[in-house]
């Protein structure tokens, strides 16, 4: 067989060593050629070759190693494949001296194989030792003369395997050892600890906490390295970031981000390698992320092991280290801060205590100061009070009472948590006791309409109570009992048990909800929204109550159903071992003195007052007279369950406005449905609903959403206000407050009120016009002082050709006019504008899009501002003309033929009737006529005269119908004789009827005659044709007034009422049923008015049944001063 026959049979497959292996000349190695070696050899090398698992192979005195594919990536970058057909300790010389060389000797001499699990093995198999963990079994292979001839090894790399394990007890040490610090300096102290007992991955580690002002970070702790090292500055600036000479935390204080340092400044000096020789020369610096925060917590400057790379695994690890060092810090400085904050809460308490203790003694002496005079003023009878000013004291020694009663409290209050109550305890008959104090409320739980049942039998054995306390103990419980029961009964009972006394306060009001009952005895606690006499009280009522309880021995419980009422029932201990010795007593028992500020406290709370409205009339005199508000009819609605205090306000307000008053949110809210006020003024703690809830309620309705709201609170300071703005209330006044303050704020917040209202008129106008304006038909268009356009409606924009405003923006005023137009735009009606505020005529103007150009009646007017009296720009109206044109044109053509017609009616008519007229006045004198005939003659004349006369009266009216009134021509005329005249020619012509004449007076004026005879003889016409044949006509001339009057009367039947009112109309005739009705144009009466009207005149008609009709006109005796549009006057 072939050499290479040979070696392709022993060193077959194998992959890409066992090709590397074919490609060996062997024969120059210490093995010798293929053909040589013995069948133990070749039968190894199979295995090894064949095999998928990590297999090597050390032939030989020199160890000639051979290995396969799975065994390669041990060997690194570095020593493949070099290290196939190689001597061992050539290959691995780092561990051949120390390790493999003395276990492979053991092997040979006593043929025993070696078993190892996780051994570090530092290898140079990447260009740098590196830290590598195997577990692997070394055999000896025997050759064909029973010897050891090599070494088989089969091996894993347990490296990922045992570093995991390291980091994650690290990890696991570093969350145990930093749980439960109570600082972040003692946290950072127990993870440096833990990380330096890792040195092989943390070879240095650096904590550094940034300060209070955030500039600078300080070193709290360190592993690898002592405090004073170069490499452990103390303190590093976050300020600056190219300090060459420490860490570079202020850069990744800026970022926030992971920073890691290849190399490392000198000036820290060399770095602690851990367990190895080398130094560390790579760093990972991380920040303590604090969420809220410019600067992170803190920093974590971490060194990175020598032997081993920063790949993902280990990057991950150092990042969880820094997470747990985060979480722990922040958990140490939060529990830091909240014993901070206990301790200075609990300072802040004892602060308060000693304050409490020291204001409440210090508020007596002025209280005694106080009252002591205001109760010798009101017992004063030598000289006593007027009734106002017994009033005013009243409300002072009430009010101070009170406020004795609340400081008595605190001081009770304080003592109790200092400890320093001093009790006397006296054996006391405590039924006896309990039952005079509960009887001292009877009259005011009466006058409530209440019942008071006090079941209270004398003790048969003494019980030790401190008289004083126990006063206290009974009277808070009634005073609670009544604030809060409306209708039944309030039940004190006293009953003897086994092992003491049980005394109990029964009550059927409002009861307290279950969820409530826990907390009842809390200091400070109120129940929200319970229903009460009073909102008003300090919260430590019923704590106080709890406080004295135990400090007899005793203890107290309460049951209560809501809406059903409540039982308070202490239970007291017999005998006096329960109590301190030194704080027993037999001495007489000190007198009450909480008694009457309890019960004055519970008389103000029944208000002899209903919380109705009165106006200011009903009201007492005001407190302040002062300058008169604007508006002194507006109304205030006072909200205050207080009685004194709603008496007080009142007072201050009704002599400025009308002011109505509601105890609660409840009756305000009524208050307000029934009449509408002008401004709220509100308490905020009031019972049932409060000033928010009120508040609330009246800005959900849009009926109400607008009118003022002026909370009043106790609550002092910048956040009480804040909540009380922030719900929504207009203004927020902090008692106690002076009268001054408080009628300013109710008349400025009228008057803003006042103005939102004009502004939401003018804003309504401004909607209304608006509308107006969009719909209006007329183009009505604004531009600016710039001529830029503002605005065009939708006229506008469709006579224009302008496609919405936006296009209506990009377009200048002249841009609308045609071009040779706009000079007279530019250098007239623009400077006519600018100087007269308005420029009125007509103008074309022209359609963008179409060209055309239109007549428009246009009014253009300057826009100026109402502040400054400037200029702001013009508004423009026009009205389209072309309609109006085309009519006007028509009627042009209709007045053109109605003037050709006049002239055919005045040539063609008048000359025919001229000549019947003469022709018939000539027959009529011609004495060989007839009767008959001249009858016949004389009814020719008449037709002739009528026809005339209906000519004139159409020519007439043509006239005035044409715009141009009838010629006046004046000159002086007696109106008697005219009258004469004009009777004498009808009298010819109407020989049958009977004509009367009254004169009387100066009828002497200028007047145009014809014109005058024309009336005369239109209305006695009139006269002649609506009345009986048989009848007379009766003309009256008068003229002693400056106006002449001129009558004509006949005796025909009357104008209908409805006829009157169109009698001086054209063509119209009046229904009389005359002999002549009908045969008139209805013109007669309307020239009579015109010409009447011509010469300042008027005209008027009387007419009854039985009386007959009177037409009376009057003509003033001088032309008029301004002759009227209609007549063409000429004198």
């Amino acid at each position: 067989m072939k050499r290479s026959q040979v070696v392709e049979e022993v060193l077959r497959g194998g992959g890409e060593c066992g090709a590397l292996l074919r490609e060996i000349d062997w024969a120059k190695t210490a093995l010798g050629p293929v053909e040589t070696w013995p069948q133990s050899l070749r039968t190894t090398v199979g295995i090894v070759l064949a095999s998928n698992y990590p297999l090597y192979l050390a032939w030989g005195p020199q160890y000639v190693q051979m290995y396969n594919d799975a065994y390669r990536p041990i060997c690194g970058a570095t020593k493949h494949p070099a290290a196939l057909g190689q001597e061992t300790a050539v290959t691995w010389p780092e561990v051949w001296g120390t390790m493999l060389a003395p276990g492979w000797e053991r092997i040979q001499a006593t043929g025993e194989p070696i078993r190892v699990e996780d051994l570090m093995m530092p290898l140079d198999r990447n260009g740098y030792v590196e830290e590598c963990y195997f577990s692997y079994s070394h055999s000896p292979i025997r050759d064909e003369s029973g010897g050891v001839g090599g070494i088989f090894a089969a091996l894993t790399e347990t490296t990922e395997r045992v570093l995991n394990e390291r980091r994650l007890r690290t990890l696991s040490a570093l969350g145990a050892a930093t749980l439960g610090q109570e600082t972040p300096e003692a946290t950072c102290v127990e993870a440096a600890r833990v990380l330096s007992a890792n040195p092989n991955d943390v070879p240095l580690a650096l904590l550094y906490l940034t300060d209070a002002t955030e500039k600078t970070a300080r070193l709290v702790a360190t592993g690898g390295v002592a405090p004073g090292d170069r490499a452990a500055p103390p303190s590093v600036s976050l300020e600056t970031e190219d300090a060459p000479d420490t860490w570079p935390l202020a850069h990744v204080a800026r970022t926030g981000e992971t920073l890691r340092l290849q190399q490392v400044p000198e000036a820290l000096g060399r770095l602690p390698g851990g367990p190895w020789l080398e130094a560390t020369t790579s760093v990972l610096v991380l920040p303590m992320p604090r969420p809220g925060h410019e600067r992170p917590l803190g920093f974590l400057v971490l060194g990175i092991s020598p032997r081993r790379v920063l790949d993902d695994a280990y990057l991950r690890f150092l990042e969880l280290v820094a997470s747990g060092v985060t979480t722990a810090v922040t958990t140490a400085r939060a529990r830091e801060e909240e014993r901070r904050r206990a301790e200075a809460l609990a300072a802040l308490d004892r602060a308060k205590t000693a304050f409490f203790s020291n204001v409440s003694h210090e508020f007596r002496t002025p209280l005694t100061l106080m009252l002591g005079p205001v109760e010798d003023g009101l017992q004063d009878t030598e000289e006593p009070l007027g009734a106002r000013q017994r009033q005013r004291q009243e409300t002072v020694h009430r009010n101070g009472l009170r406020l004795l009663k609340l400081v008595n409290t605190l001081l009770d209050f304080s003592r109790i948590e200092a400890g320093r109550t001093r009790a006397a305890f006296a054996p006391t008959d405590l039924g006896a006791l309990t039952a005079d104090l509960a009887s001292a409320f009877r009259s005011t739980v009466e006058r409530a309409g209440l019942k008071l049942v006090v079941s209270c039998q004398p003790s048969h054995e003494p019980v030790w109570v401190d008289r004083e306390q126990w006063e206290k103990v009974i009277l808070n419980l009634l005073s609670n009992a009544f604030k809060f029961t409306f209708t039944g009964e309030i039940r004190v009972a006293c009953a003897a048990r086994d092992d003491g006394m049980e005394v109990s306060v029964t009550d059927t009001g409002t009861g307290i909800p279950e969820a409530e009952l826990p907390r009842i005895f809390e200091r400070f606690h109120r129940v929200q929204g319970a229903r009460g006499r009073s909102y008003e009280g300090s919260g430590i009522g019923l704590a106080l109550v709890q406080d004295l309880v135990k400090l007899h021995g005793g203890v107290i419980s309460v049951r209560s159903t809501e809406g059903q009422g409540s039982t308070f029932t202490v239970r007291l201990p017999r005998g006096n071992a329960h109590l301190p010795a030194d704080h027993l007593t037999t001495a007489e028992p000190r007198h009450t003195t909480s008694l009457p500020t309890f019960v004055s406290e519970a008389e103000a709370w029944l208000s002899t007052r209903p919380p109705a409205a009165f106006s200011a009339t009903e009201a007492t005199p005001p407190l302040h007279e002062g300058p008169r508000p604007s508006h002194p009819s507006a109304t205030v609605l006072l909200v205050d369950d207080n009685a004194d205090m709603r008496d007080y306000v009142q007072r201050m307000l009704s002599g400025r406005y009308t002011v109505e008053t509601a105890s609660d949110g409840v009756a305000a809210l009524e208050a307000v449905r029934a009449r509408r006020p002008d401004l709220v003024l509100s308490d905020v703690m009031m019972p049932g609903l409060d000033g928010f809830g009120l508040l609330r309620a009246l800005r959900a309705s849009p009926f109400t959403a607008d009118i003022p709201v002026i909370l009043l609170s106790a609550r002092a300071g910048e956040e009480a206000t804040v909540e009380g703005l922030g719900a929504g209330a207009n203004d927020y006044l902090v008692k106690p407050f002076s009268a001054r303050e408080l009628l300013a704020r109710v008349e400025g917040n009228l008057a803003v009120s006042r103005v939102r209202e004009e502004q939401r008129r003018i804003e309504q106008a401004r909607q209304a016009l608006a509308v107006v304006v969009e719909q209006s038909p007329d183009a009505i268009g604004i531009a600016d002082t710039e001529g830029r356009v503002t605005f065009l409606n939708e006229a506008a924009q469709r006579m224009l050709g302008v496609p919405g405003q936006d296009a209506a923006r990009r377009t200048v005023f002249l841009d609308y006019f045609p071009e040779e137009d706009q000079p007279f735009i530019r250098d007239t009606l623009l400077p006519t504008v600018a100087t007269k505020g308005r420029w009125e005529g007509e103008l074309r103007l022209r359609n963008l899009q179409t060209g055309v150009c239109v007549p428009v009646h246009y009014n253009v007017s300057t826009l100026t501002d109402t502040r400054t009296g400037q200029p702001v720009g013009m508004a423009a109206a026009g009205r389209e003309l072309s309609a109006q044109k085309q009519q006007e044109a028509e009627a042009r053509r209709r007045a053109e033929f109605e003037q050709q017609l006049i002239g055919i009616v005045s040539h063609d008519l008048r000359n025919p009737l001229s000549a019947i007229q003469l022709g018939a006045s000539v027959l009529a004198r011609r004495e060989e006529l007839n009767e008959r005939s001249l009858r016949s003659v004389l009814r020719i004349q008449t037709s002739a005269e009528r026809a005339v006369r209906m000519t004139r009266d159409l020519l007439d009216f043509t006239q005035v119908r044409l715009g141009g009134g009838m010629p006046i021509h004046r000159r002086p005329v007696d109106l008697h004789e005219l009258t004469q005249q004009v009777i004498e020619e009808l009298r010819m012509s109407h020989p049958e009827r009977e004509f009367r004449v009254e004169s009387d007076g100066d009828a002497l004026g200028e007047w145009d005659p014809d014109r005058i005879a024309q009336v005369l003889s239109n209305l006695v016409g009139n006269a002649l044709q609506y009345s009986p044949a048989d009848s007379r006509v009766t003309v009256r001339v008068h003229g002693d007034a400056p106006q002449v009057m001129l009558c004509v009367h006949n005796e025909g039947p009357p104008i209908p009422d409805d006829a009157k009112e169109r009698l001086f109309r054209p063509l119209q005739r009046a229904r009389t049923g005359g002999a002549n009705a009908g045969r008139s144009i209805g013109l007669g009466l309307f020239i009579v008015k015109h010409i009447v009207e011509s010469h300042g005149g008027t005209v008027d008609v009387t007419s009854r049944e039985g009386q007959g009709t009177t037409f009376i006109a009057w003509l003033p005796r001088r032309p008029p001063a301004h002759p009227t549009s209609e007549t063409s006057v000429t004198t």
